[in-house]
Parts: structure tokens; sequence; C-alpha cells
């Protein structure tokens, strides 16, 4: 870290003293192809006026619950580039800067399946609620699903295991900083499943890139088995680092750093769990409530849906409150040192459709709580339910 500083932010802040102001323009924001960084080319920096972005055509489908409405985007500033940290490593990022009214923090995503492309819907998510946002692709090209690229390239593996989102993270700062003049307030990474490993080694390995990270499926069997399979071939160390399973999370906690885990109850929560767990054992249940928390959530499958909570705020939203959005309730722990005691969750008429209608709301409740019916009222509205623990044997 104290590398990246020493070269990174003098840089920064020079080129924002002569771009930079109170509301960055497009001037400032094509200057940022300028910033010399370590390994680091930035290929384009442009201003993209409000509702002019188009999504590129090779683009994933989304998720039900990404945001899409493109159209609708504010301004922003638009900065691609690729990071070289080895001979064989070639990633490519985006960070998009909102042009006015940035609410002065970061947030970083992570990617599904084995990566190899910009999570525009994420970039876009947090550009439409203030937030300065980046992705990676992992430094690879190629869909969730293929591990072709792993075969002999160690470094690559090595770039999609852990450094290609730390890279990201640290390039993004320096960006922030060129851009406003001024770091982020704070920095957090929000992601699921491979995304939800990629949250755990940022806490293990770098305790320093986020404030706030909110890992989803984090130790689910299908992404490490694959990850696992995927590298075997070209070296069987690099694919056990590729595991999120250190239990040792005291940096992260030492440097102020909360952590939120969620799982599907119907998702093969066992191994988070047993996680958990362990940094409990490793840490003392004192500390470990300190800093993390771990929701198992009730009837839902892998990230999202299932019949009982579908919506519990996992994406950012302006209008979002810490009672009804994970997120912010991550946000609020580091902000104001209040830990959650509790989510509602919703299900609507139509997965990730908030204007579909209201089924039912239901809390959900940190590990290893659980939400207890009260007896009376609706089996279906929150407010009948309390968080109870487990009776001890």
């Amino acid at each position: 870290m104290s590398y990246w500083r020493e070269l990174i932010f003098p840089a920064a802040m020079l080129l924002a003293a002569g771009s930079a102001s109170a509301t960055p323009t497009a001037t400032s924001c094509t200057h940022l192809v300028n910033l010399k960084l370590p390994h680091t080319t930035i290929t384009s920096a442009r201003l993209v006026r409000a509702g002019k972005f188009v999504l590129p055509p090779d683009s994933s489908p989304p998720s039900s619950d990404f945001f899409t409405a493109f159209d609708k985007l504010r301004s922003f500033c638009r900065v691609e580039g690729i990071s070289q940290p080895s001979s064989d490593s070639q990633i490519e990022f985006e960070v998009w800067l909102p042009q006015a009214d940035w609410n002065g923090k970061y947030e970083g995503a992570g990617n599904g399946g084995f990566g190899g492309s910009i999570n525009f819907y994420r970039l876009a998510e947090a550009v439409n609620a203030g937030y300065a946002g980046s992705s990676t692709d992992t430094g690879h090209k190629g869909t969730s699903g293929e591990v072709n690229w792993a075969t002999g390239h160690r470094e690559k593996i090595i770039d999609f295991g852990y450094r290609a989102i730390h890279e990201t993270a640290e390039i993004t700062k320096a960006i922030i900083s060129a851009y406003y003049g001024k770091p982020p307030t704070r920095s957090y990474f929000s992601s699921c499943s491979n995304g939800g490993r990629q949250g755990l080694m940022e806490a293990q390995r770098y305790p320093d890139d986020y404030d706030g990270i909110l890992a989803g499926a984090p130790t689910n069997p299908g992404v490490l088995s694959s990850s696992a399979s995927g590298v075997r071939a070209t070296n069987d160390k690099t694919a056990v680092n590729l595991n999120a399973s250190n239990p040792n999370l005291k940096p992260f906690e030492q440097r102020g750093g909360k952590l939120i885990i969620f799982h599907g109850e119907n998702d093969g929560p066992l191994l988070t769990i047993k996680y958990y767990e362990n940094v409990v054992s490793t840490l003392d249940a004192e500390h470990t409530n300190k800093f993390i928390q771990l929701y198992v959530v009730p009837g839902m499958g892998h990230c999202e849906g299932g019949p009982i909570a579908g919506d519990f705020g996992q994406r950012l939203s302006p209008k979002d409150d810490p009672q009804h959005s994970i997120l912010v309730a991550l946000e609020q722990w580091v902000e104001r040192g209040t830990a959650p005691e509790n989510i509602i969750a919703t299900k609507y008429k139509i997965d990730g459709v908030r204007e579909s209608g209201v089924v039912r709301t239901r809390p959900i409740c940190p590990y290893p709580q659980t939400a207890t019916f009260s007896g009376s009222g609706s089996a279906d509205e929150a407010v009948n339910y309390s968080c109870t623990a487990p009776r001890k044997k």
C-alpha cells in the first residue's frame, strides 16, 4: 500500500490541481488520460452526457434486480484502462465518476463466475446512486463460464484470483483523487458468488482497500470447486490460493473494516457458516461481532430470489434506508459504528421489480439468530417476527 501511495497520490493531486473543480468538466475528464500510474495505461477518458450511454451489444444479460435504466443515467466521466502488473497480465478496468453530486464515496463491483467482462450494470448502479464505481474483467476476456484462458497462464490465474480486484481498487482511488481533487471518504465493495469470494480475498489480503465489504455466497461449493478444477492443470498451489478460506481477519478488523456476509438457505451455505465459525474460533466471538455479521437468508437460492425474501437491499439505490438495505446498513456500521440488528427483506410479486407489489416482508437476522413468528398477526408481515438466539443445549 505504501508503494502505491508514494507513487500514485502525488501524481494524482498534481493532475487534480490543474483540472479538478467543484463541478468537474468535460476537460477535467479528458485530462485523466494523462494520469501516470504504475504499470497502468489510461486508454480513454471522456464525458458521457446524461442518458447517452449505450450498452455494448455483447454484454451479458442482467440479473432481474440490476440497474438497467441507462437512458436515465446522469452525466459521468467514463475512464477505461489496462493494468499490467506482470508480463502476462492484461487487466482491463473501467471507472465511472458522476460529473455532479458525487457523494464522496467509492463502490467497487465484483464478478460472477470466472469474470471475463466489465460489469456495466453495477457501474451504472453506482453512478445512479451518486457513487464513483469501478469494475474489472479480472484479467481476461470471455464468458463467465470459460476456463481455457487459465491453462498455462499462472499470472492470469493470480489476476483472476485476487490481483485484478486489488489493482482496480488502488487505481480507482488515484483516478478519483485526480478528478475530484480529493480521495473518497469511504470505499465499499459489494458482490455475490465469485464476487463474494473476491470480497473475502480483499478482506484477507488487502485490508486497506475497502472500509466495508458485502460478500454474498462467498464459499459456494460450485464456485470453489470450479475455480480449483479450472486451474489445477496449471498449478495446484495457485488453485488453493483462489479459495477464500483464511479465517484470520485481524488486520481488517484493526484498520476498522466491517464485513457482512450473506448466503441463501437453499444454496448450500454450510461452507460459509463454517468459515464464519472459524473466524469466531480464531478471533473469539467478542472480536468477531465487532466487525463481522453473517446472514443466512431463508428460502433464498443463489444470490437472490426465493419464496420468502427476495430483496434486502443487495443493490445500491438512492432511496434505501438501513432497515431495508443491507448495503446501507453496512455503511451505517462503518460510518456511525451502529451494527445492524436485522434487515427487513421484501418479496415482490416479480423478483427485482418493486413496482409489482409486495407479497411479504420478513426480518433476516444475524447468524446464529433466526426470525421467530410471534404467533399472532399475519405471517407475511415482518413486524410479527423477532430475532432470537438458538436455545443452548
